[in-house]
């Protein structure tokens, strides 16, 4: 899910006074849909963006979120929903197994600064906390980004949710050509923060790629500057030549990134490889590279490669970080 465009939502029905119910799952066990920090808005009318889990019980809670706010009905509620047909508690008509909590929480005017000021976190890629209580909706910036999810509950009058909420993954392409171009279409819609760097002024594709937040014209020579460091950075090597591929590779492969790739065919990955090794690039360093990048699905055209990259990358940011 996109956040700026869930949130400019949410922002959007609060600047005309019409009132929101945000359906969040703030936890869940099992083989569960729904995972915390899964997000509906839900407007009386029925429209909506997000998705808490889909399905038979998206739709019941769809429809009660917008009875509940037709009879104007102005408390945050907890529920907890089954995804199985037996035992004791409400089932959600789901037969996956597992289970989900979701709280149902009104927004209106009350809430428009803390999403302003996360649109504006967002926008600008900047940390901070986002709480939830029972009281209404929080927002913080905070130096100090945080990946972890939390949901404290003592009662139903007592309980807090909070998840990082302003910094999102940034993926950095190097080379703005066609591949640059269709990845930055797949990765925004992703949620990633978008920076295309690339040494060639008035490039085509670089001008018609309207999803990146950020592209610079930059030298290769000096481009490790340009990127960030960091558990939450990604990045891809694509220019328009080997050595271009190689002059970048060298100063980036000594960075600390949460995910490396090179494009290109095996033949020319190995001799930069090689070339590389001569130098005196570390051998253990080198093989953090994804190369030939993407997965092996046998793509040919800008937008098949594009697909191959965004599932590496979404397999990489999806499993446990090591320790």
């Amino acid at each position: 899910m996109n956040k700026i465009q869930f949130w400019e939502f949410v922002h959007e029905c609060l600047q005309d006074d019409e009132p929101v119910m945000l359906l969040l799952v703030v936890e869940s066990g099992g083989s569960s849909p729904g995972k915390p920090g899964f997000k509906m808005a839900v407007t009386m009318d029925g429209r909506s963006h997000g998705t808490i889990g889909g399905g038979i019980m998206e739709k019941e809670l769809v429809d009660k979120a917008g009875r509940l706010l037709g009879r104007g009905t102005g408390h945050p509620q907890l529920l907890k929903l089954l995804h199985h047909e037996g035992g004791a508690g409400k089932r959600s008509g789901m037969i996956c197994s597992g289970w989900q909590r979701l709280a149902l929480l009104p927004l209106a005017g009350t809430a428009s600064d803390a999403v302003d000021s996360l649109l504006f976190a967002l926008k600008r890629n900047r940390p901070g906390c986002l709480k939830f209580t029972r009281q209404g909706m929080e927002f913080r910036p905070r130096k100090n980004p945080s990946t972890a999810i939390a949901f404290a509950f003592k009662s139903a009058e007592d309980w807090l949710y909070q998840e990082e909420a302003g910094q999102r993954p940034t993926l950095t392409i190097i080379g703005g050509g066609h591949v640059g171009l269709a990845l930055s279409r797949v990765m925004a819609d992703l949620d990633f923060h978008i920076v295309v760097l690339d040494d060639r002024s008035e490039l085509a594709t670089m001008a018609a790629n309207t999803y990146a937040q950020e592209k610079q014209v930059a030298g290769y020579k000096t481009i490790g500057k340009h990127v960030r460091e960091g558990s939450q950075s990604y990045v891809v090597i694509m220019t328009f030549g080997h050595q271009a591929d190689e002059r970048v590779l060298g100063q980036l492969v000594v960075k600390k990134l949460r995910y490396l790739g090179l494009m290109g065919s095996p033949a020319k990955i190995a001799q930069i490889i090689a070339h590389l090794k001569k130098k005196g690039v570390g051998a253990a360093s080198l093989k953090k590279v994804h190369a030939p990048i993407g997965l092996p699905i046998h793509s040919h055209t800008p937008e098949e490669i594009a697909i191959s990259i965004a599932a590496e990358i979404i397999q990489i940011k999806n499993q446990p970080k090591e320790k």
